[in-house]
């Protein structure tokens, strides 16, 4: 779904350029965003309703907006502006593989914008023709986070098809015959590859991605994954660099370890393309818990306040005349003794997080005179579907023991967690005492 989008939204943007002004479209271009902030020349904003799409930025540079305003005359009084950013409309929804799908342009709004950006499904595109450039941008969901979303089956149906079976009460998965089922299930689902490299010491996270199929490089199959790693940290892999690889599955993670083999550009439709990275294939596979420890689900509002650390702040220790920084505020999405999902809002969270940073967190916990504090390091930041038609922000976090005090936040930690598990388990069996015959 993930590919089929991103060429349904050329093929849109092409078709709106050509038959509202007659502009055919020499290049294209798709680049898939980092996280944080960028000034956007804006256009329009579409928003959809049962879509797969939430929402679609349009823009355009000067010379592209003025020839709009002289070409595009029509007789209702409606703007070029207008008129392309309808038909774009109306291409998207034609498209659209799914029912009955409504969308409308929320405003038109011509100048720079300041957006927030995904990073991992935040896509932006660019389409060049002889007289300016037209601009998109959109997050775009896959398989699993819409099925996540929809709160339906098709991924553990999907499951039940191509994992083998009894595959949750395994340890490890060597059948070859299993592991290329298991390709197909990663292909079909588009389920985050999380990609970790192996350094000599630690472990780091370069990015996440999504599996765009299996193919040869250099006379070899390989997996060829929709990931960008021409930052900082991408230009630091190496040919033959270890990579270990990790896969939720409901409440299993499914991890292997491959090798880096370098990057590529994956066709989409045109000219277009996106970044791709291709890794060796599995040769055995782990079943291993989600998460190192059992994790509740939170049944209470519980507020978090997040602040960034630098290597400074580790130093001098929480609390201890640490400069002073603007809190994250979110509230607890689930805990467990080694780490936390935790849920803010849009414009307070990803632009201010990056994976593998530093944060201190406090937890106020009901009934608690002060908050837990606690050193955590930043495993994930992204943002998801949390329903059919809105997005929620989500970090997690894995919590750190750097001084004799942060014992006692596990410790506490420890214990609540123990507490609402026999809550939990309570309701589910009785312990009240022997039932009379």
């Amino acid at each position: 779904m993930l590919l089929q989008t991103l060429k349904m939204l050329i093929m849109a943007g092409n078709d709106a350029l050509r038959s509202t002004c007659g502009l055919p479209v020499k290049d294209e271009n798709i680049t898939q965003i980092r996280h944080g902030h960028l000034t956007f020349p804006s256009l329009g904003e579409l928003k959809f309703s049962g879509a797969t799409l939430q929402q679609i930025y349009l823009g355009c540079d000067a010379m592209l907006c003025g020839h709009l305003a002289e070409k595009i005359i029509t007789t209702d009084k409606k703007s070029g502006l207008e008129i392309l950013t309808e038909k774009f409309l109306e291409n998207v929804l034609e498209e659209m593989d799914t029912r009955r799908p409504q969308g409308w342009v929320e405003h038109l709004e011509v100048g720079p914008l300041n957006l927030f950006s995904q990073g991992v499904r935040s896509f932006g595109f660019r389409f060049q023709t002889d007289v300016g450039q037209f601009y998109l941008m959109a997050e775009v969901p896959t398989k699993a986070q819409l099925d996540m979303a929809k709160e339906g089956e098709a991924i553990a149906s999907l499951a039940a098809t191509y994992l083998p079976h009894g595959w949750v009460n395994r340890q490890e998965i060597k059948s070859l015959s299993a592991i290329d089922n298991f390709l197909i299930f990663l292909r079909k689902t588009e389920i985050d590859l999380q990609m970790d490299v192996l350094a000599d010491k630690d472990v780091y996270t370069i990015h996440t991605g999504v599996l765009l199929e299996t193919s040869t490089l250099g006379g070899r199959r390989a997996l060829c994954v929709c990931m960008d790693v021409s930052g900082t940290e991408g230009q630091s892999m190496q040919h033959g660099d270890r990579v270990k690889v990790r896969v939720g599955v409901q409440d299993r993670a499914i991890s292997f370890d491959s090798t880096y083999l370098g990057t590529g550009d994956y066709p989409v439709v045109g000219s277009s393309f996106v970044k791709c990275v291709y890794f060796s294939l599995p040769t055995e596979l782990k079943v291993e818990q989600r998460r190192r420890a059992f994790r509740i689900e939170a049944s209470e509002r519980i507020p978090v306040e997040i602040d960034c650390l630098v290597q400074e702040d580790l130093e001098v220790g929480i609390g201890e005349d640490s400069p002073a920084v603007s809190s994250i505020k979110g509230r607890l999405g689930d805990l467990s003794f080694s780490g936390a999902r935790i849920i803010a809002d849009r414009d307070k969270l990803m632009s201010r997080v990056q994976e593998n940073s530093h944060v201190s967190c406090r937890l106020f916990f009901p009934g608690e005179e002060e908050p837990l504090e606690i050193i955590g390091i930043i495993r994930r930041a992204n943002t998801r579907l949390a329903s059919k038609d809105n997005h929620q922000n989500e970090i997690g976090l894995e919590f750190l023991v750097t001084e004799d005090g942060d014992r006692e936040g596990l410790e506490f930690i420890r214990q609540y967690v123990l507490s609402q598990q026999r809550n939990w388990l309570s309701q589910r069996i009785h312990v009240s005492g022997v039932e009379q015959w």
